[in-house]
């Protein structure tokens, strides 16, 4: 029996396609592959609505998913990932990625990390914030380059 990996990406860069390539090129036979982008609400949330009705809000969510499921789709096929093992939820990063690794029962976490450096490593990391407390065995893979 193969492992049940999950795939976190970011999708607002070019290392989505380095993290699928590292994965898949360590992929066994049996493995399974999944893939999961989380949406930041920061991206809905901060937007103005002058009707105070929330449809503004509404239509944006709406937006960033759709278009997220799009281009996680699109960049998985290549790779052979059916829709069906690509996952797009909204919320904080690191809870979000934790939550499907212990409600699916992955064996293995496999994420991009730029390795930023300087001031950019002050304000936080999506992969820092996602190894902090990860349940299951988790690969890191450096993509783009390291800036400071």
């Amino acid at each position: 029996m193969g492992r049940r990996i999950l795939i976190a990406l970011e999708l607002e860069d070019q290392s989505a396609n380095d993290v699928l390539r590292k994965a898949s090129s360590l992929r066994l036979p049996d493995d399974t592959l999944d893939v999961l982008h989380v949406v930041d609400p920061t991206t809905v949330l901060y937007t103005v609505d002058p009707t105070l009705t929330g449809r503004m809000y509404q239509r944006n969510y709406e937006a960033a998913m759709t278009d997220a499921r799009n281009r996680i789709q699109v960049l998985c096929a290549p790779y052979d990932i059916d829709a069906t093992h690509c996952h797009v939820r909204y919320g904080r990063v690191a809870h979000e990625v934790h939550e499907l690794l212990r409600d699916v029962g992955y064996d293995t976490l496999m994420i991009g990390s730029h390795g930023w450096s300087g001031w950019r490593r002050l304000l936080g990391s999506r992969a820092a914030s996602i190894l902090h407390g990860v349940p299951v065995d988790t690969w890191v893979f450096k993509v783009g380059k390291a800036k400071t």
